[in-house]
Order: structure tokens, then sequence, then C-alpha cells
């Protein structure tokens, strides 16, 4: 007999959860420096208190969560972030995604046909929301942008258009002209966002 998606998904999850403590045991080891160790320590704690619940109600659908492996890319990734700025964003980027997909699980009717189950599911994921706000805070309080992409506010270059001679603002030169008859211009795409969830 196949296993249910619900066992599998929860199964998926509860790998996820061991393999992230695993990760904060080891970013703790680095010594960090006092907030991110209060931190590690609380997410730590927070992943251990999601780990029982999740565990027995796993048993109860027969899968043998002490067989479980961790999951080797997400250590790889892990362990490849060599500085704490780069760590922090690690972090932040799991827990984001970890509310994310809670929030998907509550809306799916499989998930949620058993009450019991619908409770866990949202206990878990109130636990990871607040690890991520907490985890926000302190990245603010650190000045380390959330995205990787983002810049230091100190290390952008200010634009001084008064030194420049030639300067004049570009509008409908530098973004194109849209299609004003109604039609697709090639140069104003559409937004991702308003494409159908089935879509490439």
């Amino acid at each position: 007999m196949t296993e249910s998606i619900i066992a599998i998904r929860l199964t998926r999850n509860l790998r996820y959860k061991l393999t992230y403590l695993k990760i904060f045991e080891t970013y703790l080891e680095s010594n960090p420096g006092p907030e991110v160790t209060a931190l590690l320590r609380d997410l730590m704690l927070a992943q251990q208190s999601a780990v029982g619940p999740l565990s027995r109600y796993l048993r109860r659908l027969d899968v043998p969560v002490q067989d479980l492996e961790l999951d080797q890319k997400l250590l790889s990734h892990a362990f490849s972030r060599a500085d704490l700025r780069s760590r922090m964003r690690f972090i932040h980027d799991g827990l984001r995604r970890a509310t994310s997909w809670y929030r998907t699980q509550l809306v799916d009717r499989q998930m949620v046909a058993d009450p019991e189950l619908e409770a866990l599911l949202f206990e878990l994921g109130e636990i990871d929301a607040a690890k991520l706000w907490q985890t926000e805070a302190r990245m603010g309080m650190m000045r380390i942008p959330l995205g990787a992409k983002e810049r230091e506010w100190s290390d952008q270059q200010r634009v001084t258009p008064e030194d420049e001679e030639d300067w004049r603002p570009k509008l409908v030169e530098d973004v194109g002209r849209p299609a004003w008859a109604g039609k697709q211009s090639t140069e104003w795409p559409r937004p991702s966002k308003y494409r159908r969830g089935d879509s490439r």
C-alpha cells in the first residue's frame, strides 16, 4: 500500500525540522555572538517542540519516523554559507518558506479533513511564524537585509544629477512605450503575479 499524501508531506516536514536542528547546532558551534546564539537556541527549542507532536501523529499513520535521514541537499546549502549575514539570510528564508507551506496546507481539504491534524498544522505554523518575526527583528537590529540582493543603504551610490552637465530625466525613452491599442507589447510582458496558476 502506497503512503498517503498526508504521510508524505508530514514526513518531509519532519525531515526538514530534524535537518534544521542539525544546522542550528552547527551554526552555534561557530560562536556567532550572544545575540545570535540566543536566537539559535530559541530556534532549536521551537523545532524540538514541534518534532514531538509531529512524530506522534506520523507514528499513528504507521510511518517509521525513527529511520528518517537528514536532508543532505539542505545541509549542503546551509554549510556553504561562510559568513554570519549569509547564514542569517538562510535561516530567514527557511522560516519564510515553512510559514508559507503551513498556510498552503491549511487550505488543502486533504490536510484539514482531520480536525486533529488541522489543529497541529495551525500550531506548528504559528511556531514558525513567531520565529520568523523574531529572526527578522534580530536581522533588523544587526542591519542585515532580508534578501541577498538587497544592499545596505550605506553601500549604495547616491545619484547626484547636479554634477552631470547633460543630465535630464528619461522616462519614455528608457522604459519603452506600451501598446496603446490594447495589444500586448513585447516590451511590457504580463507580470508573473497575474498569470494563471497553471501557466509557466
